[in-house]
Formats: C-alpha cells, structure tokens, sequence
C-alpha cells in the first residue's frame, strides 16, 4: 500500500502563496460555493482562501436520489454544500490559479474577505466540523507553531 502524503494542520489566515506545493488541512466557514466552477470561498475572520471541490463532488450522485432514484454514499456527507457559513476542514493541495478564475460573489450580507486569488487549495476532502472550538484551535496552533503533519489517513 503506497504511503500518504500527511497533511499540514494550518489556520486559514496563515496560508500564502509560499504553501503553493504542500497538502494542507484548513478549517474555515463556507460563504458560498458556485456548482457551476465547483469553487468554494472559505473564510476565517477576514481572510478568505477559494477552494477548488471538483474532486469531491460527484454532481450525478448528489443530485441522482431526489430526481432519478439513485443513492448517496452513507460514507460522504453532502451537506456542507447547503450549509453556508458552518465551518467545514478541507484537506487538500495548495497550488496556483489559473489567471481568469473568478472569485465566488459573498452572500450579501457578509463582508467580503481578503482572497488572494494567485493561489487555489484544490480539495481532496471536505467534512463538516460542527463542533469546531475555532478559538481552541487558533490557540494550539499559535502556542505549538505549525502542527506537525499526521501521519494517519484523513
């Protein structure tokens, strides 16, 4: 069985485009994500960071048990495409934009976050994180300085 890269455990507002080649772990609160590009835009504070979610989602099964009968995986959880601003940990590699991506419009009632739009996290995974204690969080990190990656499967 081949080995896994492990990922980096970083807060949202740290990432820069000196990331660009790493697997990270994120955590952050949806403002929107775009089914047409599969872009999410993830924010912490006021910092924003776009998401690329192409390799998560499988739009044939999320949309197939409603209109065609078909079943969702009981293993992935799909919500977090409905849930917007509920934090969600996305595990995947930081790598360059392309130059004509678009950045996602925030909902209307939010600020729009500071997003380097040079640099996409391209998602391997998203999971909900409902009880995320982002302030516990923050705190470990800071005290710790980076987290050392893990080394089990994510």
């Amino acid at each position: 069985m081949p080995q896994q890269q492990p990922a980096a455990v970083m807060m949202l507002d740290c990432v820069t485009d000196d990331d660009v080649g790493r697997k990270l772990r994120v955590a952050g609160r949806i403002l929107t994500y775009d089914p047409s590009t599969a872009l999410v835009l993830l924010s912490f504070s006021s910092h924003g960071l776009l998401v690329d979610a192409s390799l998560v989602i499988d739009p044939d099964a999320v949309l197939s048990p409603v209109k065609w009968g078909g079943t969702l995986d009981p293993n992935v959880d799909y919500n977090w495409m409905r849930e917007l601003k509920a934090w969600v940990w996305v595990i995947g590699w930081l790598e360059k934009a392309e130059p004509n991506l678009q950045i996602p419009e925030p909902p209307p009632y939010t600020s729009p976050p500071d997003v380097d739009a040079s640099i996409v996290l391209k998602a391997l995974n998203i999971t909900p994180a409902r009880d995320l204690d982002i302030v516990g969080l923050q705190s470990a990190l800071a005290s710790m300085g980076e987290v050392p990656p893990t080394t089990y499967p994510v």
